[in-house]
Protein backbone atom coordinates (compact mmCIF):
# COMPACT_ATOMS: atom_id res chain seq x y z
CA UNK A 1 0.00 0.00 0.00
CA UNK A 2 1.52 3.42 -0.67
CA UNK A 3 2.12 6.03 1.43
CA UNK A 4 -0.62 8.49 -0.16
CA UNK A 5 -3.00 5.38 0.41
CA UNK A 6 -2.39 5.01 4.21
CA UNK A 7 -2.09 9.07 4.55
CA UNK A 8 -5.66 8.46 3.59
CA UNK A 9 -6.39 5.68 5.64
CA UNK A 10 -5.42 7.73 8.47
CA UNK A 11 -7.24 10.54 7.93
CA UNK A 12 -10.44 8.56 7.60
CA UNK A 13 -10.27 6.71 10.69
CA UNK A 14 -8.78 9.10 13.17
CA UNK A 15 -10.64 12.33 11.66
CA UNK A 16 -12.64 13.26 14.60
CA UNK A 17 -9.10 12.97 17.09
CA UNK A 18 -7.42 15.17 14.54
CA UNK A 19 -9.88 17.84 14.39
CA UNK A 20 -9.98 18.08 18.16
CA UNK A 21 -6.59 18.14 18.69
CA UNK A 22 -6.07 20.70 15.95
CA UNK A 23 -8.57 22.75 17.31
CA UNK A 24 -6.95 22.52 20.93
CA UNK A 25 -3.68 23.67 19.67
CA UNK A 26 -5.08 26.70 17.23
CA UNK A 27 -7.07 28.15 20.04
CA UNK A 28 -3.92 27.76 22.78
CA UNK A 29 -2.19 29.77 20.01
CA UNK A 30 -4.37 32.44 19.55
CA UNK A 31 -5.01 33.12 23.31
CA UNK A 32 -0.95 33.35 23.49
CA UNK A 33 -0.91 35.46 20.81
CA UNK A 34 -3.45 37.33 21.37
CA UNK A 35 -2.05 37.87 25.06
CA UNK A 36 1.33 39.29 23.48
CA UNK A 37 -0.60 42.12 21.09
CA UNK A 38 -3.26 42.86 23.61
CA UNK A 39 -3.55 45.07 26.85
CA UNK A 40 -7.00 44.11 28.05
CA UNK A 41 -6.88 42.32 31.11
CA UNK A 42 -9.07 39.71 30.10
CA UNK A 43 -6.58 38.38 27.42
CA UNK A 44 -4.47 38.15 30.66
CA UNK A 45 -6.40 34.59 31.58
CA UNK A 46 -6.87 33.82 28.16
CA UNK A 47 -2.83 33.34 28.31
CA UNK A 48 -2.96 31.61 31.62
CA UNK A 49 -5.34 28.73 29.88
CA UNK A 50 -2.40 29.10 26.73
CA UNK A 51 0.47 28.31 29.16
CA UNK A 52 -1.64 25.08 30.52
CA UNK A 53 -1.91 24.04 27.09
CA UNK A 54 1.71 24.08 26.61
CA UNK A 55 1.86 22.12 29.67
CA UNK A 56 -0.59 19.32 28.60
CA UNK A 57 -0.47 19.24 24.60
CA UNK A 58 2.22 16.21 24.08
CA UNK A 59 0.06 14.38 26.89
CA UNK A 60 -2.84 15.20 24.59
CA UNK A 61 -1.57 14.04 21.87
CA UNK A 62 -0.42 10.66 23.48
CA UNK A 63 -3.50 9.89 24.61
CA UNK A 64 -5.34 10.59 21.38
CA UNK A 65 -3.38 10.02 18.97
CA UNK A 66 -0.56 7.61 20.12
CA UNK A 67 -2.34 5.21 22.61
CA UNK A 68 -5.03 4.39 20.72
CA UNK A 69 -3.53 3.86 17.29
CA UNK A 70 -2.53 0.25 18.04
CA UNK A 71 -4.47 -0.49 20.92
CA UNK A 72 -7.67 -0.25 18.83
CA UNK A 73 -6.92 -2.75 16.33
CA UNK A 74 -5.82 -5.32 18.71
CA UNK A 75 -8.53 -4.99 21.14
CA UNK A 76 -11.30 -4.99 18.32
CA UNK A 77 -9.31 -7.65 16.37
CA UNK A 78 -9.61 -5.46 13.00
CA UNK A 79 -5.80 -5.90 12.87
CA UNK A 80 -6.41 -9.23 10.97
CA UNK A 81 -8.02 -7.14 7.71
CA UNK A 82 -5.71 -4.05 8.41
CA UNK A 83 -2.72 -6.34 8.19
CA UNK A 84 -3.97 -8.95 6.24
CA UNK A 85 -3.81 -7.62 2.62
CA UNK A 86 -0.98 -5.70 0.83
CA UNK A 87 0.33 -4.35 3.71
CA UNK A 88 2.65 -5.84 6.79
CA UNK A 89 2.62 -4.54 10.43
CA UNK A 90 5.73 -2.91 10.01
CA UNK A 91 4.52 -0.62 6.86
CA UNK A 92 1.12 -0.13 8.10
CA UNK A 93 2.45 1.34 11.54
CA UNK A 94 5.31 3.01 9.26
CA UNK A 95 3.05 5.01 7.56
CA UNK A 96 0.65 5.64 10.36
CA UNK A 97 3.02 7.09 12.32
CA UNK A 98 4.77 9.22 9.64
CA UNK A 99 1.77 11.04 8.85
CA UNK A 100 0.42 11.51 12.82
CA UNK A 101 4.16 11.94 13.82
CA UNK A 102 4.53 14.84 11.21
CA UNK A 103 1.32 16.45 12.49
CA UNK A 104 2.08 16.24 16.03
CA UNK A 105 5.09 17.84 15.74
CA UNK A 106 3.47 20.45 13.18
CA UNK A 107 1.08 21.61 16.27
CA UNK A 108 3.40 21.01 18.78
CA UNK A 109 5.76 23.66 17.34
CA UNK A 110 2.24 26.25 16.88
CA UNK A 111 1.48 25.92 20.68
CA UNK A 112 5.02 26.87 21.28
CA UNK A 113 5.10 30.13 19.02
CA UNK A 114 2.83 32.31 21.74
CA UNK A 115 4.29 33.05 25.13
CA UNK A 116 2.25 34.25 27.51
CA UNK A 117 5.02 35.24 30.08
CA UNK A 118 6.48 38.52 28.68
CA UNK A 119 9.96 39.83 30.16
CA UNK A 120 13.55 39.33 30.61
CA UNK A 121 12.88 38.50 34.35
CA UNK A 122 10.58 35.81 33.78
CA UNK A 123 12.27 34.18 30.62
CA UNK A 124 12.58 30.82 32.61
CA UNK A 125 9.01 30.84 33.59
CA UNK A 126 8.16 30.70 30.46
CA UNK A 127 11.00 28.21 29.13
CA UNK A 128 8.55 26.07 27.57
CA UNK A 129 6.90 28.61 24.94
CA UNK A 130 9.03 27.27 22.90
CA UNK A 131 8.42 25.32 19.34
CA UNK A 132 11.44 22.90 19.98
CA UNK A 133 10.42 22.60 22.88
CA UNK A 134 6.51 21.72 22.23
CA UNK A 135 7.73 19.86 19.11
CA UNK A 136 9.68 17.40 20.82
CA UNK A 137 7.47 16.38 23.90
CA UNK A 138 4.37 16.03 21.30
CA UNK A 139 6.99 13.84 19.70
CA UNK A 140 7.64 12.03 22.87
CA UNK A 141 4.30 11.80 23.71
CA UNK A 142 2.94 10.64 20.66
CA UNK A 143 5.61 7.67 20.71
CA UNK A 144 5.29 6.34 24.34
CA UNK A 145 1.51 6.36 23.38
CA UNK A 146 2.18 4.14 20.15
CA UNK A 147 4.49 1.68 22.74
CA UNK A 148 1.95 1.52 25.77
CA UNK A 149 -1.17 1.11 23.29
CA UNK A 150 1.09 -1.98 21.11
CA UNK A 151 1.84 -3.48 24.98
CA UNK A 152 -1.47 -3.29 26.79
CA UNK A 153 -3.60 -4.05 23.74
CA UNK A 154 -6.21 -1.96 25.57
CA UNK A 155 -7.54 1.34 24.61
CA UNK A 156 -8.65 3.06 27.96
CA UNK A 157 -5.69 1.07 29.89
CA UNK A 158 -3.22 2.47 27.40
CA UNK A 159 -4.78 5.81 26.76
CA UNK A 160 -4.18 5.93 30.83
CA UNK A 161 -1.05 4.40 31.28
CA UNK A 162 0.24 7.14 28.51
CA UNK A 163 -1.27 10.03 30.72
CA UNK A 164 1.13 8.17 33.94
CA UNK A 165 4.19 8.00 31.77
CA UNK A 166 4.00 11.19 30.16
CA UNK A 167 3.09 13.00 33.19
CA UNK A 168 6.55 10.89 35.31
CA UNK A 169 9.00 11.60 32.00
CA UNK A 170 7.76 15.76 32.10
CA UNK A 171 8.56 16.20 35.57
CA UNK A 172 11.69 14.04 35.79
CA UNK A 173 12.68 16.51 32.61
CA UNK A 174 11.68 19.87 34.38
CA UNK A 175 12.92 19.30 37.84
CA UNK A 176 16.27 16.80 37.32
CA UNK A 177 17.66 17.48 34.16
CA UNK A 178 16.47 20.68 32.47
CA UNK A 179 18.20 22.99 34.76
CA UNK A 180 21.60 21.10 34.19
CA UNK A 181 22.62 20.83 30.83
CA UNK A 182 25.16 22.65 31.34
CA UNK A 183 27.37 23.51 34.88
CA UNK A 184 25.99 26.50 36.59
CA UNK A 185 27.66 29.42 37.47
CA UNK A 186 29.15 30.73 40.36
CA UNK A 187 28.88 33.91 42.13
CA UNK A 188 30.75 33.88 45.28
CA UNK A 189 30.56 37.44 47.16
CA UNK A 190 32.69 38.07 50.22
CA UNK A 191 31.09 39.07 53.91
CA UNK A 192 29.56 42.43 53.19
CA UNK A 193 28.85 41.39 50.40
CA UNK A 194 25.25 40.15 48.66
CA UNK A 195 25.85 37.40 46.01
CA UNK A 196 23.03 38.67 43.17
CA UNK A 197 22.59 37.19 39.82
CA UNK A 198 22.20 38.93 36.86
CA UNK A 199 17.98 39.40 36.54
CA UNK A 200 16.34 36.78 34.85
CA UNK A 201 18.72 33.94 36.30
CA UNK A 202 17.41 30.64 37.68
CA UNK A 203 19.20 30.49 40.91
CA UNK A 204 20.28 26.45 41.72
CA UNK A 205 21.63 26.54 45.10
CA UNK A 206 23.58 28.77 47.21
CA UNK A 207 25.32 28.60 50.78
CA UNK A 208 28.75 29.41 52.28
CA UNK A 209 32.16 29.14 50.37
CA UNK A 210 35.79 28.32 51.44
CA UNK A 211 39.09 29.77 51.02
CA UNK A 212 39.17 27.16 48.47
CA UNK A 213 35.80 28.75 46.34
CA UNK A 214 34.13 25.25 47.11
CA UNK A 215 30.92 24.94 49.51
CA UNK A 216 31.15 24.06 53.11
CA UNK A 217 28.35 23.03 55.01
CA UNK A 218 27.57 24.87 58.37
CA UNK A 219 30.25 23.75 60.87
CA UNK A 220 28.91 21.63 64.00
CA UNK A 221 29.62 25.04 66.50
CA UNK A 222 27.06 27.24 64.37
CA UNK A 223 24.39 25.19 64.86
CA UNK A 224 21.23 26.27 66.76
CA UNK A 225 22.99 30.18 66.43
CA UNK A 226 23.20 33.01 63.90
CA UNK A 227 25.03 31.25 61.12
CA UNK A 228 26.26 34.13 59.06
CA UNK A 229 27.38 35.35 62.20
CA UNK A 230 29.20 32.24 63.49
CA UNK A 231 31.11 31.12 60.26
CA UNK A 232 32.53 34.72 59.84
CA UNK A 233 33.88 35.17 63.63
CA UNK A 234 35.30 31.92 63.43
CA UNK A 235 36.14 31.98 59.69
CA UNK A 236 34.96 28.52 58.71
CA UNK A 237 34.23 30.52 55.42
CA UNK A 238 35.11 33.59 53.40
CA UNK A 239 31.87 34.32 52.31
CA UNK A 240 28.44 32.81 50.35
CA UNK A 241 27.92 31.71 46.69
CA UNK A 242 24.78 31.03 44.36
CA UNK A 243 25.16 28.64 41.65
CA UNK A 244 22.98 30.48 38.76
CA UNK A 245 21.69 29.76 34.91
CA UNK A 246 22.05 32.91 32.80
CA UNK A 247 19.21 33.90 31.34
CA UNK A 248 21.85 33.91 28.17
CA UNK A 249 21.10 29.98 28.32
CA UNK A 250 17.61 29.29 27.88
CA UNK A 251 17.49 29.19 23.78
CA UNK A 252 20.62 26.58 24.04
CA UNK A 253 19.11 24.80 26.74
CA UNK A 254 15.28 24.51 24.54
CA UNK A 255 17.67 23.03 22.07
CA UNK A 256 19.10 20.32 24.58
CA UNK A 257 15.53 19.67 26.00
CA UNK A 258 14.28 18.88 22.19
CA UNK A 259 17.05 17.09 21.47
CA UNK A 260 16.77 14.73 24.68
CA UNK A 261 12.72 14.52 24.05
CA UNK A 262 13.46 13.77 20.23
CA UNK A 263 15.89 10.47 21.71
CA UNK A 264 13.68 9.44 23.76
CA UNK A 265 10.64 9.44 20.92
CA UNK A 266 12.65 8.16 18.63
CA UNK A 267 13.74 5.22 20.96
CA UNK A 268 10.53 4.44 21.80
CA UNK A 269 9.52 4.46 18.09
CA UNK A 270 11.95 1.87 17.57
CA UNK A 271 11.14 -0.73 20.35
CA UNK A 272 7.78 -0.41 19.20
CA UNK A 273 8.44 -1.60 15.83
CA UNK A 274 10.61 -4.47 17.33
CA UNK A 275 7.74 -5.40 19.37
CA UNK A 276 5.67 -5.44 16.11
CA UNK A 277 8.08 -7.33 13.75
CA UNK A 278 8.22 -10.31 16.09
CA UNK A 279 4.70 -10.38 16.98
CA UNK A 280 3.22 -12.04 19.60
CA UNK A 281 0.35 -13.78 20.71
CA UNK A 282 -1.71 -11.44 18.88
CA UNK A 283 -0.23 -12.17 15.31
CA UNK A 284 -2.35 -13.52 12.55
CA UNK A 285 -1.71 -17.06 11.71
CA UNK A 286 -0.45 -17.61 7.93
CA UNK A 287 -4.38 -19.37 6.95
CA UNK A 288 -5.93 -15.62 8.67
CA UNK A 289 -3.45 -12.80 6.84
CA UNK A 290 -5.27 -13.58 3.16
CA UNK A 291 -8.73 -15.59 2.08
CA UNK A 292 -7.75 -17.23 -1.34
CA UNK A 293 -10.11 -17.92 -4.29
CA UNK A 294 -9.49 -21.24 -3.85
CA UNK A 295 -10.27 -21.89 -0.34
CA UNK A 296 -13.68 -20.26 -0.92
CA UNK A 297 -14.15 -22.94 -3.71
CA UNK A 298 -13.43 -25.33 -1.45
CA UNK A 299 -15.83 -24.16 0.64
CA UNK A 300 -18.47 -24.15 -1.89
CA UNK A 301 -17.96 -27.40 -2.69
CA UNK A 302 -18.35 -29.03 0.22
CA UNK A 303 -21.34 -27.04 0.73
CA UNK A 304 -23.01 -28.19 -1.92
CA UNK A 305 -22.35 -31.22 -1.81
CA UNK A 306 -23.42 -31.64 1.85
CA UNK A 307 -26.55 -30.29 0.18
CA UNK A 308 -27.06 -33.01 -2.46
CA UNK A 309 -26.37 -35.71 0.52
CA UNK A 310 -29.26 -34.30 2.26
CA UNK A 311 -31.44 -34.29 -0.83
CA UNK A 312 -30.56 -37.62 -1.78
CA UNK A 313 -31.17 -38.82 2.02
CA UNK A 314 -34.96 -36.61 1.90
CA UNK A 315 -35.49 -38.66 -1.32
CA UNK A 316 -34.88 -42.01 -0.08
CA UNK A 317 -36.87 -41.47 3.12
CA UNK A 318 -40.23 -40.07 0.75
CA UNK A 319 -39.67 -44.07 -0.88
Amino acid sequence: MRLESLAWLTWRQHRWSIAGVSAFALLATAALLSTETGQAGSLLMAGFYGLMAQLVFGGVVGVFWGAPLIARELEERTYFVAWGQDVTPVEWLRGKALVLGALAVALGALVGAGNGIGGREWAWAGFESSPLVQAGYAALGFALGVLIGLLSRHVVTAMAATLVGFTVLRVLLAVYVRDHYLPPKRLIATWGETATPPGGSVELGSGFVGADAEPVSVAEACLGVNADTCMRGKKFAIGTYVDYQPVDRIGLFQFFEFGVCALLAAGLLVLAFRVLRRGGTWKPSRSRRRITPEASVVVLTESAADGEDAQKATTTKAD
